[in-house]
């Protein structure tokens, strides 16, 4: 098969009389690069047809080139008839119809393959509220969301803050089980939320613990300078939110522990 039947089979689904075509385009339905005489040289897209397969491809599609120029990468085509003058073998044709779908896929993903390519800032801005003191702040507080967010409790260790930052869909939930286990209350199921905390985090029950909270509505990504707030009961962006808020504990030098619950 020749390398220019993909422009002969273009031409002959097209329905427009006339159609002007850049450089670029044919060489995208061709899937491989034109000669440089075609950029170089009208002669190139002359109509003789005969031996000269690339002619053929337009004109046995029933097509000819009316005008070129070469200046602006144009190449202008009218339609001389309705339909091509090749008869094609159902078997052929056929091959060609399967293989036609994965071509235009290769095609268009290789054009978009550049923008994906391009260098991406993700930003995060946050704002905390602070609970206090999980010895003292009650679960029923009003200030501990229900829904998710992200949590930081801080703690002592020797002469150094140490953190544990929490992403959530139930922040309460994660509160609760947290000061249940330090207050040394009988809840089962919430205690073991607590002890898992404080195995993973590091922290002393018998020691004052702050926590703070990033809540729904408190942060915003931005992507190359456009944001919208982060969706923190969706639990992909909950959980981005907290490793970004994770990475900015490492960077300003604390020791810091990331759980995803």
């Amino acid at each position: 098969m020749s390398k220019y039947e993909p422009l002969r089979e273009h031409l002959a689904r097209l329905e427009d009389v006339v159609w002007a075509a850049k450089l670029d385009e044919l060489e995208d339905i061709l899937g491989t690069n034109l000669p440089r005489s075609a950029r170089e040289h009208r002669t190139w897209w002359a109509n003789s047809g005969g031996s000269l397969v690339h002619q053929n491809s337009w004109l046995d599609a029933g097509w000819r080139v009316e005008r070129t120029d070469l200046m602006r990468d144009v190449i202008v085509f009218r339609r001389l008839r309705i339909g091509g003058t090749i008869a094609v073998g159902k078997s052929q044709s056929a091959e060609r119809a399967a293989k036609s779908p994965k071509r235009a896929a290769e095609k268009r993903l290789a054009k978009e393959m550049p923008a994906l390519r391009q260098p991406a800032t993700v930003t995060l801005r946050s704002e905390w509220t602070t609970l206090g003191d999980v010895h003292h702040t009650p679960c029923s507080s009003n200030s501990i969301p229900q829904q998710g967010g992200v949590l930081r409790f801080a703690a002592m260790e020797g002469d150094t803050i140490v953190t544990a930052i929490v992403a959530t869909l139930g922040v309460q939930q994660v509160y609760r089980g947290l000061r249940v286990r330090m207050k040394g209350l009988d809840a089962e199921d919430e205690s073991r939320v607590g002890s898992e905390l404080i195995e993973k985090a590091g922290l002393d029950a018998a020691e004052p613990v702050e926590c703070d909270v990033v809540k729904s509505g408190n942060a915003w990504l931005l992507t190359d300078g456009r944001g919208r707030k982060a969706d923190l009961d969706d639990r992909s962006e909950c959980y981005l939110v907290a490793q970004l808020l994770y990475l900015q504990e490492l960077q300003s030098g604390r020791k810091s522990t990331l759980l995803l619950r």
